[in-house]
């Protein structure tokens, strides 16, 4: 058994970091590739703190992860509705 204490807030202050960007990004008319890159990062942090919890809470390793329903909306749901989300709620 290792040593290592996972440090689980890390991934939180990193998809924060993710949502500050998009936002910033959408509110000053950035390029559709710049909003779409970033979009594609948020979804990836926000992927990774689903897994985190997962390691947290569950005995089991993490490569056993299955994403529950919340996880797999996150997966599926497209770049442009990301997007979208978060230009509504900048408005």
């Amino acid at each position: 058994m290792t040593a290592y204490v996972a440090n689980h807030q890390k991934k939180k202050r990193i998809f924060e970091k993710r949502e500050q960007e998009l936002r910033h990004l959408i509110k000053h008319g950035s390029s559709y590739e710049k909003i779409a890159k970033a979009a594609e990062k948020l979804r990836a942090a926000r992927l990774a703190i689903f897994k985190s919890e997962y390691s947290r809470l569950s005995i089991l390793p993490a490569h056993t992860y299955e994403p529950g329903v919340e996880a797999r909306q996150w997966e599926i749901i497209s770049t442009d509705e990301i997007v979208e989300k978060y230009r509504d709620a900048a408005t």
